[in-house]
């Protein structure tokens, strides 16, 4: 029997921010509806330039990349939520000289109806935003600041959502929290493929997981065995090999 296509796919990504100097190679993911995908790697592994290409941020030199089997290679940023995909960029995901409630109503601006309805049902789910609504987004903690991002991308109901580093400079809870968040939002049908440098915690939640490393995958497997492995751990965990001197 033939397999569905998966709600996002990426098959032999090459790109690179200048022409013939690729930063990822060869890079294939796939991921369905409901699931949490995390890539890990070291630093400078190509992890956030594989979200940027799939967002349109990035130059494509190859592969394809597909959203319910509809080509998306090299869509513009603008033209995502058009296909049912939202990104959340690590850093400037919110505008902050704008209160949260300003902040919402602008990212309602996508959704083809309803748009005071979306933004209720996001202040219904992030209830610290109602609460605050009338905040200037600067006077968020970084935690709060983090959920407004992701109720903004959320608020047009994508079908995917691309997150770059989702807990970066947040407290150990603040971390938790947001999630914590992610996997009651995948619960409801959303596909999430996430970049995180937290790798313990993004394992443990998650459903899969692809290594990268020098740009190119490394691994892949189902996160909760890749958590377990012990040469996982020595290598990109910071862990050590059992027995190991």
């Amino acid at each position: 029997m033939t397999e569905p296509p998966a709600l996002l796919s990426v098959d032999g990504l090459v790109a690179g921010y200048r022409p013939g100097l690729p930063i990822v190679e060869d890079i294939s993911i796939r991921l369905d509806a409901s699931e949490i995908v995390t890539i890990i790697g070291p630093n400078g592994a190509g992890k956030s330039t594989v979200i940027k290409a799939i967002a349109g941020l990035v130059r494509i030199e190859a592969g394809r990349i597909s959203v319910d089997g509809q080509d998306m290679t090299g869509t513009r940023p603008d033209r995502l939520g058009e296909l049912g995909v939202a990104y959340v960029p690590q850093t400037a995901n919110v505008f902050t000289t704008l209160t949260i409630g300003e902040n919402l109503a602008l990212a309602a601006r996508r959704c083809r109806s309803d748009a005071a309805g979306r933004v209720l049902a996001m202040t219904t789910l992030f209830p610290v935003l109602a609460e605050k609504s009338g905040v200037r987004a600067s006077g968020l903690s970084g935690g709060q600041r983090q959920l407004l991002a992701i109720a903004m991308a959320l608020v047009a109901e994508p079908a995917v959502m691309l997150m770059d580093e989702p807990t970066a400079g947040l407290a150990p809870k603040a971390a938790e929290d947001v999630m914590s968040l992610v996997r009651r939002i995948a619960a409801d049908g959303v596909g999430i493929l996430l970049v995180e440098q937290n790798a313990r915690l993004a394992l443990r939640l998650s459903d899969r997981a692809y290594i990268l490393a020098e740009g190119r995958n490394q691994h892949e497997g189902p996160a909760a065995a890749l958590l377990d492995d012990p040469l996982v751990g020595e290598i990109y965990l910071g862990g050590r090999r059992k027995g190991a001197a």
